[in-house]
């Protein structure tokens, strides 16, 4: 499934908020850290992250690696099946097309469930 995964010049979340805004995403800013790699995943939702401030990784089902750096903007589809690595505390901006009162649950759907 194809997303878009670049690095860019480092960016404020109030910049960052407000380019989410003007494309009408539904935006939280929050941190992040993850103590371990979760399993991959997909998400019923499509989602724009702008990273802020520290470092994230991210897999693909084929296990390539993305490392975000401060400025990184990714935007995926919903059902991009992915994995979140190992990484310290870091800030996001993310932007999804509905809001988190409508997420389904789980949000982090096992790939398993994409070909029942």
């Amino acid at each position: 499934m194809k997303f878009e995964f670049t690095n860019g010049d480092p960016i404020t979340e109030e910049e960052a908020l407000a380019e989410a805004a003007s494309m009408g995403l539904h935006i939280e800013a929050f941190d992040s850290d993850r103590t371990e790699d979760t399993e991959l995943h997909w998400h019923d939702f499509e989602v724009n992250v702008w990273l802020i401030s520290g470092e994230a990784s991210y897999a693909t089902a084929d296990g390539t690696v993305y490392e975000a750096k401060p400025g990184c903007r990714l935007k995926a589809p919903a059902g991009w099946v992915h994995q979140e690595l190992m990484s310290p505390t870091h800030r996001m901006v993310t932007g999804t097309n509905i809001p988190r009162a409508e997420w389904t649950e789980p949000v982090k759907k096992p790939v398993v469930e994409l070909s029942a």
